[in-house]
């Protein structure tokens, strides 16, 4: 079994596109018991949830989610990917770069949309 590390906007059309392409992964992933997060996606996708709903589907897939760890050196490797990002002219955000190095030291692919991953050195689904 391969995991994937699902970013946030493939969870968010998982959760809220009925008919998603992102999200038709996710579900994929999810039966197929593939799909992980990490704590900075879980923290931003409770960052955004809307109502009681939203909270417990969030509760129960956080529950039952495997949830790859962030390292002292993830966050090393996150700083060093951004300075090399900003030297070539790209602003990248911090919790894209965190999630990137996460993805690398766990040898995991990223699922997403986000085409800031292009540029942190991860294999993308």
């Amino acid at each position: 079994m391969k995991q994937v590390l699902v970013d946030t906007c493939g969870w968010i059309d998982f959760l809220r596109q009925p008919q998603g392409t992102l999200g038709d992964q996710v579900a994929a992933l999810l039966a197929s018991d593939e799909a992980a997060t990490c704590g900075v996606t879980q923290a931003e996708l409770l960052q955004g949830a809307k109502g009681r709903k939203e909270q417990a589907q969030l509760d129960f897939l956080l529950a039952n989610v495997a949830c790859l760890d962030i390292t002292p050196a993830d966050w090393l490797s996150a700083g060093l990917a951004l300075r090399e990002t900003r030297a070539q002219g790209l602003q990248i955000p911090l919790t894209d770069a965190l999630i990137a190095a996460c993805a690398r030291r766990n040898c995991v692919a990223v699922l997403t949309l986000d085409r800031h991953f292009q540029h942190l050195g991860v294999e993308l689904v």
